[in-house]
C-alpha cells in the first residue's frame, strides 16, 4: 500500500515537473519573439543612423573625447525615458483616467503616421521641427533636450512603451528593460561610430534603409491598433 501511494505521488510529481518544463519551453520562444519585435519597432521608432548628420553638426566643433561623452549621455538618455515610459507609463494614464486600449489605439495612429512619412521620405517634417533641429545643433540642453528627446526618444517610441500594459511579472520586467536598453546601446553605438557609419550610410542607402523600416513599421501600427481596438470593442475579437 505505501509502495503503492510513493509511485502515485512520484508520478504526479513527475508529470507536474514535466508539465513546469513544456510552460518553460512554450514561454522561452514566445519571448525571444516579443523582445525581437520589441526591439525592432524601438529602432524603427527611435532611428539614431537618421540623426547621424545633425549629431554631426551639433559636435562639429567639439573634441573626440567630449564627442565620445556626448554619444554616451545620448543612449543613456533614450534607454531611461523608455524604460520610465515602459515601467510607469500605465499607472500613468490610469491616473488620468485613459484606457490601454485607447492608448495603443492612439499610439498606433502616431506610429503609422510615422512610418508613412518614413516611406514617402517625409520623416523629417514628422519627426521634429526646424526649431528643434536648430537647437540640437546648438547643443542646447546638452543632448537630452531636444536630441535626447524629443527627437530620438519621440511621442512614437514613448507611446508604443507606454501602450504595452502593465510590469506585474518578470517576463513584464524583461519586456521594458531589455529593448530598451538594448537601443540605448544601440543609440551610443551609431554616434559614437558617427564619422566612420556617415562614410558608409550615403543618402541614397539612407533612403533604402529609411522606406523599407517605415513599411516594416506600418505593419506593426497597424497590429497595434488593432489590439487596442479589440480592447476597446470586445466583439471584434
Amino acid at each position: 500500500m505505501r509502495l503503492h501511494l510513493a509511485s502515485k505521488t512520484f508520478g504526479v510529481a513527475g508529470r507536474a515537473a514535466a508539465n513546469r518544463q513544456r510552460n518553460i519551453r512554450s514561454i522561452i520562444p514566445r519571448m525571444w519573439v516579443l523582445l525581437l519585435k520589441k526591439t525592432v519597432t524601438l529602432l524603427a521608432l527611435v532611428e539614431p543612423f537618421g540623426l547621424i548628420p545633425l549629431f554631426i553638426q551639433a559636435t562639429s566643433d567639439l573634441s573626440p573625447g567630449s564627442r565620445r561623452k556626448y554619444a554616451q549621455l545620448l543612449g543613456v538618455t533614450v534607454a531611461v525615458a523608455l524604460i520610465i515610459a515602459g515601467m510607469v507609463g500605465t499607472q500613468f494614464l490610469a491616473l488620468l483616467g485613459l484606457s490601454l486600449g485607447g492608448m495603443r489605439v492612439g499610439g498606433g495612429i502616431i506610429v503609422l503616421i510615422v512610418a508613412i512619412a518614413m516611406v514617402l521620405g517625409q520623416e523629417q517634417a514628422v519627426k521634429r521641427t526646424a526649431e528643434e533641429t536648430s537647437a540640437a545643433a546648438e547643443k542646447e540642453g546638452y543632448g537630452i533636450v531636444p536630441l535626447g528627446i524629443p527627437l530620438l526618444a519621440g511621442p512614437g517610441a514613448l507611446s508604443y512603451m507606454m501602450s504595452n500594459g502593465p510590469v506585474h511579472q518578470t517576463e513584464d520586467v524583461a519586456l521594458v528593460l531589455i529593448p530598451a536598453l538594448v537601443i540605448g546601446v544601440i543609440t551610443w553605438a551609431t554616434f559614437y561610430s558617427a564619422a566612420n557609419t556617415l562614410r558608409r550610410l550615403t543618402p541614397a542607402r539612407l533612403n533604402v534603409i529609411e522606406r523599407l523600416t517605415g513599411f516594416l513599421l506600418a505593419g506593426l501600427a497597424v497590429d497595434m491598433m488593432a489590439m487596442g481596438l479589440k480592447e476597446l470593442f470586445p466583439r471584434l475579437a
